[in-house]
């Protein structure tokens, strides 16, 4: 991954006006709504910033808890949950990298952050698997190649089990 970023929860230092990615959703929510969420405790939020200490925003992404409904996992794997109608999960809300990084991996590096932490969150809150909501078909192709797997009936929403994600040295 790239030495020359580090990831810190998002702080009053950074950048957010900033910030452009290509998609007005994401764009407005680090500029608009990132720091709200944040206070209120919705959301956890992190950039990347260039070492040491930078203020232009690279990337970033959010973490909340969350849970999914139990008949959206596979059938095999549910068998062996608890009768609970709903899973715990956490939720990676958006990830979005700058148009300046583009082509440097930067989504993968805030990608392998952000479940590195999701790993490290789940030995003190419960968590079976990460879940994302993709935004389009570009998004479904990046997480699905990483492992994700969509959630049945929900096409666009996807998960990676916190089991696999260990498995993975992560």
């Amino acid at each position: 991954m790239d030495p020359s970023l580090e990831v810190e929860p998002l702080s009053s230092h950074h950048d957010r006006a900033g910030f452009a990615c290509g998609n007005a959703a994401l764009d407005d929510f680090i500029k608009t709504k990132a720091r709200k969420e944040q206070d209120l405790g919705f959301s956890a939020v992190f950039v990347a910033v260039a070492r040491p200490r930078g203020s232009t925003i690279a990337g970033y992404y959010s973490l909340s808890s969350h849970s999914v409904d139990v008949q959206g996992i596979p059938a095999g794997t549910r068998r062996r949950f608890p009768r609970y109608p709903a899973v715990p999960t956490t939720l990676l809300g958006r990830l979005a990298r700058g148009l300046h990084v583009r082509r440097q991996r930067v989504g993968e590096f805030l990608l392998v952050d952000s479940l590195k932490r999701a790993v490290e969150s789940s030995q003190h809150v419960g968590s079976y698997a990460v879940v994302v909501d993709a935004i389009d078909s570009a998004a479904i192709s990046f997480y699905s190649k990483y492992g994700f797997h969509q959630i049945e009936g929900r096409p666009s929403r996807l998960f990676l089990p916190i089991a696999t994600i260990k498995r993975l040295g992560l």
